[in-house]
């Protein structure tokens, strides 16, 4: 098995429009944060969140980028951290997001004697947030915000399926007066996807002659993971530089995957970020199972670049090409994941940013 590493930059954002609004009265929606303090002398910014409409195949079952990029009004939050100098810590949760007009809305307390604030946006993550005192750390903040990922995540149907957390903040923290402008933010899903298929195309598979693929088991990905990348480095092209785990995340049992097609799982498999293994006994690895000379087969594929090993990284996606098999694989799931005979099974292991065929944005910025 030979891997192959390439990351593609593919933005995949929600774009921004701000609004003057004098808010007359406000009913703060119980978020578990303390509640804005209320001046009635003060303007309010109106911050607005678009989501375009995205295209699905209505015939099918799975789930599409639709899904993908679903928010769910009642878990899109927005944390405001107070900037000086180099030091930013929480100040507020903003009381209220509502959905008016297929836009949605929340507001903001106006800087006072040039205070900069930077905005969090945090998706899909709860109905409420856990409770932040006041004057935390972002980072220590962040730290606070995790989800769950035990087992396989739900992706079943366009009816049935768990929402993805996301995270983005505004690139800069700023002045919150009338003539702001929030500019752009991003928002990275907070799990990777892994496609498996034969032969490969986009999302399309041809197949592989004289294999039909009937399963795919992933091991050793992680059963928690943070909303926001807490230890994340830089961020190039929507790609974190390291992963962040939760120090009390454990590990999954296998997670398998049924095969309906013959030919991939494409959109089912989504995981959160999982480190770097240092050998074959402690790294994640894919086992696949599929009928080969008239049995079922199975063939271990370790997910390397350069022939090593390599963590799975948020908001990207892995894809798994299977090109060709020449040869019986083990009788087993379980001998195929210990085994070490040599197979015949040629694949490719790619991984690109999640985004340019699930745009999640699209528009322009501007301040009326």
């Amino acid at each position: 098995m030979t891997g192959i590493l390439e990351h593609r930059s593919k933005a995949a954002t929600l774009y921004i429009v701000t609004a003057v609004a004098v808010i007359i009265a406000l009913s703060a929606c119980d978020t578990g944060q303390p509640d804005m303090p209320a001046d009635d002398d003060e303007v309010m910014l109106t911050l607005r969140l678009s989501l375009p409409e995205t295209e699905r195949d209505a015939a099918t079952r799975a789930i599409t980028s639709v899904e993908e990029n679903a928010i769910d009004i009642a878990q899109l939050k927005v944390l405001v951290f107070k900037a000086a100098g180099t030091t930013e810590t929480f100040s507020y949760e903003a009381p209220q997001v509502l959905l008016q007009g297929g836009k949605y809305t929340v507001t903001l307390k106006q800087s006072r004697a040039g205070e900069k604030y930077r905005l969090v946006v945090i998706a899909n993550a709860g109905k409420k947030l856990p409770v932040i005192p006041e004057n935390t750390s972002k980072n220590d903040a962040l730290k606070m915000i995790t989800f769950g990922a035990g087992g396989k995540w739900n992706a079943t149907g366009t009816t049935n399926y768990t929402r993805f957390p996301m995270w983005g903040e505004t690139a800069a923290a700023q002045v919150i007066s009338s003539a702001t402008s929030l500019g752009t933010i991003t928002l990275l899903r907070a799990l990777a996807r892994i496609d498996v298929g034969c032969a490969l195309s986009g999302e399309t598979a041809a197949g592989v002659n004289g294999f039909t693929l009937t399963s795919a088991s992933i091991y050793r990905t992680k059963n928690k993971g943070y909303v926001a990348p807490v230890n994340g480095g830089t961020i190039t092209g929507n790609v974190v530089a390291n992963v962040s785990i939760p120090p009390d995340a454990g590990t999954n049992g296998a997670l398998t995957y049924t095969c309906t097609d013959g030919k991939s799982l494409i959109r089912t498999i989504y995981v959160a970020e999982t480190p770097q293994g240092s050998n074959k006994d402690n790294n994640v690895c894919l086992v696949v199972g599929g009928t080969y000379a008239g049995s079922t087969n199975y063939y271990r594929v370790d997910l390397t670049a350069g022939g090593n090993y390599i963590p799975i990284k948020r908001n990207c996606r892995y894809i798994v090409n299977i090109k060709a098999v020449s040869n019986a694989g083990y009788t087993t799931e379980a001998a195929a994941l210990t085994g070490d005979k040599t197979l015949v099974i040629a694949t490719s292991v790619s991984a690109e940013a999640w985004g340019g065929q699930t745009v999640a944005g699209s528009g322009t910025i501007t301040l009326p």
